[in-house]
């Protein structure tokens, strides 16, 4: 099982700069919207689904958000009972749930970074910070 392909649908970003004063803090979030049975056979995939999915980069005090729609295919050993699951409950498996998660995270707080870099947000990470080294701290 594992996911075999990563599609951003939509991307809308936007910067309020009157609230960008101070501390902002930001979070990022994402959301699965669904889970359908996609037909990959004519590639050599029997059982694979798709996963839609919404990653929202919120700047609180409201001063910018950053959000992508997009959809995950995975491959899995049984998509009707991925289906199954998803409708009965709203969830997925734990082990497809880890792997999706951590791909939308790195895939879409990638983008997130450039589009924060473009309307001059915070970015959505924290990123090392390089200092000189202090010479009198040798001694």
């Amino acid at each position: 099982m594992s996911v075999i392909g990563f599609n951003i649908k939509s991307i809308n970003a936007y910067l309020d700069e009157k609230n960008l004063e101070g501390n902002v803090s930001v979070n990022s979030t994402p959301t699965i919207e669904s889970v359908q049975r996609r037909d990959l056979a004519a590639i050599g995939i029997a059982d694979a689904i798709a996963i839609d999915f919404k990653f929202v980069t919120s700047y609180d005090p409201k001063a910018g958000e950053i959000t992508m729609t997009g959809e995950i295919l995975y491959q899995v050993k049984d998509a009707k009972k991925s289906i199954k699951q998803w409708n009965d409950d709203g969830k997925v498996d734990d082990e497809i749930m880890l792997d999706v998660l951590n791909t939308i995270f790195r895939r879409c707080l990638a983008k997130a970074v450039d589009l924060a870099d473009l309307l001059r947000l915070p970015p959505p990470l924290r990123f090392p910070t390089v200092t000189a080294e202090n010479p009198s701290a040798k001694s």
